[in-house]
């Protein structure tokens, strides 16, 4: 199964703040200290269901059924903890905080991922997937006419050791953009798109009750 992310670029052609290991050190245990409840509580059934996909990825084939359940799952806690994210940027400009663009690019590589195990089958039933692959090439080419996108310095980790100058542009510009009209804001569309991927995926559970 190809890998839908390609080849990865430098970073050194970009410009931008060097994030030293002591302090990415100290902000990862800040983050998990200052984690609301609810949020705590969505990384941690992400964390289950990643889990649980392992332990079913070592069973036999007979358990192929529930292997796909834990896959469409997890895919689903993962929508919803970038959705979030996303949320968050609306209420407050977190363009220079590196923790933010931190978990930002990792959940988008989970996302990735999660597509990425989906069986050929399931990623070709358009009307499940065909929103989240306009999701991907939206954040792969947005902003339109830039030299990196946001998908760009999404996948290179952005906000792990180097937090680029246009990445923190283009969150800047998203928080400012919303600010400015909040029902026609890209950021609102973003929300609105991952919304019905995720109604697409959980229409296709043999059990609902995700929470939102």
């Amino acid at each position: 199964m190809g890998d839908i992310r390609g080849d990865r670029v430098e970073r050194h052609r970009d410009e931008g703040v060097y994030v030293p290991p002591v302090e990415k050190d100290r902000k990862e245990k800040e983050k998990f200290r200052h984690t609301p409840p609810r949020e705590e509580e969505k990384i941690l059934s992400a964390t289950f269901f990643f889990y649980l996909k392992k332990i079913f990825n070592t069973l036999s084939t007979s358990k192929k059924l529930a292997g796909k359940v834990v896959d469409q799952q997890l895919f689903v806690e993962h929508l919803e903890i970038f959705k979030n994210l996303l949320k968050k940027l609306m209420k407050e400009d977190l363009s220079k905080s590196s923790e933010y663009a931190l978990q930002l690019s990792e959940n988008w590589s989970h996302l990735l991922e999660d597509f990425d195990g989906l069986e050929i089958i399931e990623r070709k039933n358009l009307k499940k997937v065909a929103l989240f692959r306009e999701l991907l090439d939206i954040v792969k080419h947005y902003p339109p006419e830039s030299e990196h996108s946001f998908g760009y310095y999404l996948l290179n980790q952005a906000g792990k050791n180097w937090l680029p100058f246009p990445f923190i542009e283009i969150l800047e510009t998203l928080h400012s953009e919303h600010k400015e009209k909040e029902k026609e804001s890209t950021l609102t569309a973003w929300c609105s798109l991952i919304d019905s991927v995720i109604e697409n995926l959980k229409n296709d559970l043999p059990f609902k009750g995700i929470p939102r």
